[in-house]
């Protein structure tokens, strides 16, 4: 219970740890979904040390968090303070919390919702420009070139950058690869299920200059005698890349290249070149692994007019 910073007779904590269990076994949640939600729930109890048991749950204090979620203050980056939150953040604390209520309702420990009657918080208005520039991806692989510190950095960097770019891979799913994923002969990758966060296992064809990369990496990998099950592996110790790991490379790579990005915009870059070589919208739902096309939707957004300027010449 110390995880939460609260005392153990906390009520609360204990019926969310039934929740939890309930959602490992029986909704069989993947481990990243769970930590999202324990950090959820940790945070809320952290800001309203008031609500100790089911009865605490009134929504005025529910609106209490949030009121206080915006304001409190953290530091990020290098002792830079901020305050506030993005819409699109206190939409995910909305949407986990109200789960949770959700189940309280169903197992008779409390009558009514406390966020029934509060407006559930707007659809996020998606940035248009998510994708990656051409030139954006051209700094990104000079910086890897220009600053790779060994041949095993460099081949490994450039393959998972395309593995990205090629596959448009969740940042779970690219950290969960393994060796056994990649079938150099089939030329083909498989997303196994149990890391991905749509559960489905899915098959995606290797392009050229990715299965190039990928022999590269792999022929350094296996001569630097690497036994590790992980395809991406650490350049230090011969393990496997770690989450960890992975975001240090992304914030030193963002550092050196000079370009904002997060992992997902690859994947952003992904859907939208499909669409550009227009690739149906099925197509890329399913290379994506999205369970509704809706979803699949948001990631094409990128397509600029300027991208519809050939189409529309044919008419």
């Amino acid at each position: 219970m110390a995880k939460y910073n609260h005392v153990a007779e906390n009520h609360l904590v204990k019926l969310f740890d039934e929740y939890l269990q309930e959602c490992e076994y029986s909704s069989r949640l993947r481990p990243a979904t769970m930590r999202g939600y324990r950090a959820v729930f940790s945070l809320f109890l952290s800001l309203m040390p008031e609500i100790i048991t089911v009865e605490h749950l009134m929504p005025s204090l529910v609106i209490e968090f949030f009121k206080r979620l915006q304001l409190r203050k953290r530091i990020a980056g290098r002792d830079i303070i901020k305050s506030g939150v993005r819409d699109s953040t206190i939409r995910t604390y909305w949407a986990k919390l109200n789960a949770f209520f959700v189940w309280l309702v169903a197992n008779g420990h409390v009558e009514r919702n406390p966020l029934n009657g509060i407006k559930k918080p707007p659809e996020p208005k998606y940035d248009d420009s998510r994708a990656l520039k051409d030139d954006e991806v051209d700094k990104i692989i000079a910086a890897i070139v220009s600053h790779a510190d060994s041949p095993l950095a460099l081949r490994r960097d450039i393959a998972t950058v395309s593995l990205l770019l090629y596959c448009g891979l969740r940042r779970g799913e690219l950290i969960s690869l393994q060796v056994k994923d990649i079938d150099i002969f089939k030329a083909t990758l498989t997303v196994r299920g149990e890391t991905s966060k749509s559960k489905k296992t899915r098959t995606l064809p290797l392009h050229p200059t990715l299965l190039m990369h990928l022999k590269d990496y792999m022929t350094e990998r296996t001569r630097r005698n690497y036994q590790t099950e992980h395809l991406l592996v650490s350049t230090k110790h011969k393990t496997g890349l770690t989450r960890n790991g992975l975001r240090h490379w992304e914030k030193r790579l963002n550092r050196i290249s000079g370009v904002s990005f997060h992992l997902h915009r690859f994947r952003h870059s992904f859907a939208t070149n499909l669409a550009r070589k227009d690739v149906g919208l099925v197509k890329i739902q399913k290379l994506l692994g999205h369970n509704s096309s809706g979803m699949t939707e948001r990631y094409v957004r990128s397509i600029v007019p300027e991208d519809l300027r050939d189409d529309i010449s044919k008419l």
